[in-house]
């Protein structure tokens, strides 16, 4: 495929496509397993924000291993198509494990069956999301085309989500025996969507191939000797610090802060439906004004939207919506300009060593996004276990309910921040991408022929 053909619907539909379920069963479990696992199996949050933590740590091992592993892939089917082929059946069974464990399992029993099903979920997910990232940043090398790449992927990222949202939750809200139901019709769901959205996608480059980083350990320095990958690095890290929580504490403050569980699906629905409608906004924007600046104004809207929480009391639900609204509205930008600028980063370092790098690149990125995630999820857990929090209860401490609208509201506040203010040093520019991938391309031309 040339650079200069633009990729078709199908290619743009299967890439998206493949994305769609795991992201479902990502999610669902990041909102709605730490509830459903205190109240209808009996395990304190503080047992499962450790399973969380833990699993995220495994990721320190998992996603450099599986990024340099795909990188250097030799299959006649590319680079990545073997690795997402691979996670479909893993996905599927260790879900339904994570939701349906049997009917006899208690105590430490229950717990081990509960860490082994999310631990191996997310060893999973890494196994299809890091190179399913990283071919997005190689079906195109053109700024225009990537965006469309990745804008296509959000769309149908948020209909997994929403749908994880709105018809997941009020399916786990119905107790066990609909949750098990759940997951035997998304695991099926999931690996036939895996397997149809990768016969959609175009061949992948066979001049990549071979040219991965050979040595897993140089291509870690490599992406930590990357000014601009390490500036990154450190603001995808205290961003998820701030939001690491928010998929998790929203079923708990809607229903104990506000008072309204009825609403979680719909107030969830909320902030995909904002994420959706404002995609088209940001490819318009990044038209006219630089992604740096326009990533920029996002983190503020983020920690705007997300500070209005602290504002929240019982029947607050309108405030809710307001924050959805400017908070998801935001969110689009990094998931769709993004992932752009990460393919940018991932050129200039092809400039520096000569090698494509893209699973070591998104593996960084991603398991600190993991890691941070995993850490606030664990501090969730044993603040609530600390507060007080009691999943038999309607009820729950003043201190309890403090301390879910804090983690939700303020700690994101502070971190966007924080991030915002470490990412106006970013420095790499579209003119000087464009002369980085003007001399990569004379570089390959010359090299060809």
């Amino acid at each position: 495929m040339q650079d200069q053909e633009r990729l078709s619907i199908g290619a743009l539909f299967g890439y998206g496509l493949s994305a769609s379920p795991v992201i479902y069963s990502y999610v669902l479990v990041l909102i709605m397993y730490m509830k459903y696992a205190a109240v209808e199996l009996g395990v304190s949050t503080a047992v499962i924000g450790t399973v969380f933590l833990v699993a995220k740590m495994w990721d320190a091992v998992t996603d450099p291993l599986v990024g340099n592993l795909s990188d250097r892939t030799r299959h006649r089917w590319g680079r990545r198509r073997p690795w997402l082929l691979a996670s479909a059946p893993m996905l599927a069974l260790f879900s339904i494990m994570a939701w349906a464990p049997p009917s006899g399992l208690e105590g430490s029993e229950l717990v081990i069956w509960i860490s082994v099903s999310v631990i191996g979920f997310y060893t999973a997910y890494t196994i299809f999301d890091v190179p399913h990232m990283a071919l997005g940043a190689e079906i195109s090398l053109d700024a225009t085309e990537r965006n469309r790449v990745f804008a296509t992927r959000q769309v149908l990222k948020i209909g997994g989500m929403a749908a994880a949202f709105v018809l997941g939750s009020h399916f786990v809200g119905q107790g066990i025996e609909s949750t098990q139901t759940m997951a035997y019709v998304v695991g099926a769901l999931t690996i036939i969507l895996i397997f149809a959205g990768v016969r959609l996608l175009p061949p992948e480059r066979a001049e990549f191939q071979g040219r991965g980083g050979q040595n897993p350990f140089r291509a870690l320095a490599d992406v930590v000797a990357n000014p601009h990958a390490r500036l990154l690095l450190f603001v995808i890290f205290i961003d998820a610090i701030g939001t690491g929580g928010i998929g998790v504490l929203t079923p708990f403050v809607v229903h104990y802060v506000v008072g309204r569980p009825e609403l979680i699906p719909a107030l969830l629905g909320v902030n995909m439906a904002a994420s959706l409608l404002a995609i088209p906004l940001w490819l318009r924007l990044a038209r006219r004004f630089e992604k740096r600046h326009l990533m920029l104004v996002s983190m503020i809207g983020s920690g705007v939207g997300y500070g209005l929480i602290t504002l929240v009391g019982p029947g607050d639900w309108p405030i809710i919506v307001v924050s959805s609204l400017i908070a998801g509205s935001s969110s689009s930008c990094p998931n769709i300009l993004g992932y752009t600028l990460k393919s940018e980063i991932i050129d200039c370092d092809e400039y520096r060593t000569g090698e494509r790098k893209e699973g070591a690149y998104f593996a960084g990125w991603s398991f600190v996004n993991k890691l941070a995630a995993g850490i606030m999820i664990g501090i969730v857990g044993w603040a609530l276990a600390w507060a007080g929090f009691d999943g038999q209860s309607e009820e729950q401490t003043e201190i309890a309910k403090n301390t879910m609208v804090v983690l939700m509201g303020g700690f994101p506040l502070v971190c966007y921040l924080i991030g915002a203010a470490t990412f106006s040093r970013f420095d790499l520019s579209e003119s000087e991408h464009a002369r980085i991938r003007a001399e990569l391309d004379e570089r390959n031309a010359e090299s060809s022929a």
